[in-house]
């Protein structure tokens, strides 16, 4: 071509989405195209099938960024020559000088050699963020190039020629056939339909497809244990289970092993199936291969295909099976993360609303009675918690205070922290017995906590305003503190086992003098508050802090933000360990308030 000369061309460029469905359509475009410029049947031919081989690596070894970007397509065609660039953005390969045709039953290597063998020259520009294949061909002469050759050299080409053609058409017929049974099953799968019969439904359409004797489906269950089969062409045939974890070198299951290699397994006559194999009996002498299915590194399930004939898979068939079974993982993982996301969403919001519930039932605000004032606070590790707080004035002026934890944590341990305040609110009258109210919970509670395996401390604390003073009990809770205006603090130990460990326990009390003193009645999650070092606030430091307080004369009020801050301060922003509860109590002598 000489230097600076003016060329006149048809030229047309193509944007496409980087998946299979873009590319046949890229391919229908292409060739309209081809067709106004005036190619001729056997070249568009030609063209289409170096086209699809280019744009399938393009889409298949496109990287994750590169999956976003749209894969362009440029055609020129001259009065001369045919002029192709396909723009990847993939992560680049060596394109070799010369490509040569790969053993038939090789499952790549084929798109390089037709391509180089569809087109006169072939190259390939490798880039830092994209990549272009630029392909060249002169247009086909008004006479056969064929008439030029000798009868030999003639005989010869049209041989090769033949066996090329032969080998375009195979791979065009099976590309396009897997395309169609991919795109069906897509589009089945996307209006909601995956059930073991959908699945079953499309094996039996793998097995038209690729002329396979039998196939065999499993999918990864029970939390990931085992591989169970949720669809298979013999019906009649026993299953056993096939566990993923299992895939050592001597493993007998071959679908184990191609689970645990991440790759394909073969077997034949020169390496069957062990004899103890589950799929032994529906291979039988044939052969075939297991192919694991992954999404994202995650473990899909296998699927396996084989014949029982001497006829071995082409290259063609095997293709298709790997492809349909890499996209049924894809998708099959695609709608289980879907359901995941339903199921979260709906227990997220049931969660929510029963931790609306559960906060609505604690007391708002505490009552006011003579010679005392209160606050309280409350904190939930998850949506939910098994700590609880109350406050039941009675009649006459008194109150009791209630702070309980249950076992656990979560949806179980709020029922029963439900159960518990309905029965402390149903027998308000054993309110100022506080230890004969714990043996009656105890025996109402037991039979139900001891079928659950789960316990729940508790402390009653009854405020007696007449006499002036508070008498407790306990059941397995940490201590009730006491700290007067001198800063001593005491603990009063008053209280049994748990409630539902011991049928029949009986609760003591402890009576200590309102006026002038600082209480506090707290769960065990305030003094195992954790810092990021993982080290636990401990029942010393609740005491010091109790103890400036009575020292002070501080108010209920300010005391909770005292310790508020305590545990703000300790932990620093680290993930709490366990619900916390407590509740301040302070005698009016002497109270100021900040």
């Amino acid at each position: 071509m000489a230097p600076n000369s003016i060329i006149f061309a048809e030229t047309q460029a193509l944007e496409l989405g980087c998946d299979l469905h873009a590319v046949a359509q890229m391919l229908g475009q292409s060739r309209q195209f081809f067709s106004a410029a005036g190619l001729v049947a056997a070249e568009m031919d030609g063209w289409e099938l170096a086209l699809a081989e280019a744009a399938n690596n393009a889409v298949n070894y496109a990287t994750p960024e590169g999956k976003e970007l749209p894969i362009r397509l440029d055609l020129i065609v001259t009065g001369q020559w045919i002029e192709v660039r396909v723009t990847d953005h993939t992560a680049g390969f060596d394109f070799p000088e010369t490509a040569q045709l790969p053993p038939e039953d090789s499952e790549s290597g084929r798109g390089l050699f037709l391509i180089q063998s569809l087109t006169d020259e072939a190259h390939y520009l490798r880039g830092r963020t994209e990549n272009c294949l630029v392909l060249r061909k002169r247009r086909a002469a008004p006479d056969s190039a064929l008439t030029l050759l000798q009868p030999a050299d003639a005989a010869r080409e049209l041989r090769e020629g033949t066996r090329t053609l032969d080998l375009m058409t195979k791979e065009l017929a099976s590309s396009y056939e897997s395309l169609a049974a991919i795109f069906r099953f897509s589009a089945e799968l996307q209006s909601g339909i995956n059930s073991e019969s959908f699945l079953q439904r499309w094996i039996n359409q793998l097995l038209d497809i690729t002329e396979s004797d039998w196939c065999v489906l499993r999918l990864v269950e029970h939390q990931g244990k085992e591989l169970d089969i949720v669809a298979i062409s013999d019906r009649d045939w026993q299953d056993q289970p096939v566990g993923p974890e299992r895939g050592s070198a001597t493993e007998r299951s071959i679908e184990a092993r191609a689970a645990a290699q991440h790759k394909d397994v073969w077997f034949d006559a020169a390496s069957p199936l062990a004899p103890d194999d589950p799929l032994a009996g529906l291979a039988g002498a044939g052969h075939g291969f297991a192919h694991p299915l992954f999404a994202n590194d995650v473990m899909i399930g296998v699927l396996t295909a084989g014949r029982r004939g001497e006829l071995q898979f082409d290259a063609g068939q095997i293709g298709v099976i790997q492809t349909f079974g890499d996209f049924m993982g894809l998708q099959i993982r695609s709608r289980q993360m879907q359901e995941e996301h339903i199921r979260v969403r709906i227990n997220t919001r049931d969660l929510e609303i029963a931790a609306n519930i559960q906060r609505a039932l604690l007391p708002e605000h505490l009552p006011s009675v003579p010679g005392a004032s209160f606050a309280s606070f409350y904190r939930s590790a998850r949506e939910i918690s098994g700590d609880y707080y109350d406050a039941l004035p009675s009649d006459d002026g008194n109150l009791l205070l209630v702070v309980a934890d249950v076992m656990g944590k979560g949806l179980p341990a709020a029922m029963f922290a439900f159960m518990f305040r309905s029965l402390v609110r149903a027998r308000r009258e054993l309110a100022s017995r506080p230890g004969e109210f714990l043996a009656w919970l105890n025996q109402n509670l037991f039979e139900e906590l001891e079928r659950a395996e789960m316990f729940i401390t508790a402390q009653l604390a009854f405020l007696d305003c007449r006499r002036g003073e508070i008498r407790v009990a306990g059941a397995g809770h940490p201590p009730f503190l006491s700290a007067n205006s001198a800063g001593e603090v005491t603990e009063i130990c008053s209280g049994g086992p748990p409630l539902g460990i011991v049928p029949g326990a009986t609760f003591p009390e402890a009576c200590h003098a309102l006026s002038g003193s600082r209480f506090l009645m707290f769960t065990d999650g305030l003094f195992e508050a954790r810092n990021p070092n993982g080290d636990l606030l401990g029942l010393e430091a609740v005491k010091s802090s109790l103890a400036s307080a009575g020292r002070a004369g501080e108010s209920s009020e300010v005391i909770e933000r005292r310790f508020a801050s305590l545990l703000r301060d300790f932990e620093q922003g680290s993930p709490m360990s366990d619900d916390t509860a407590f509740i301040v109590i302070a005698g009016n002598d002497t109270i100021r308030h900040d």
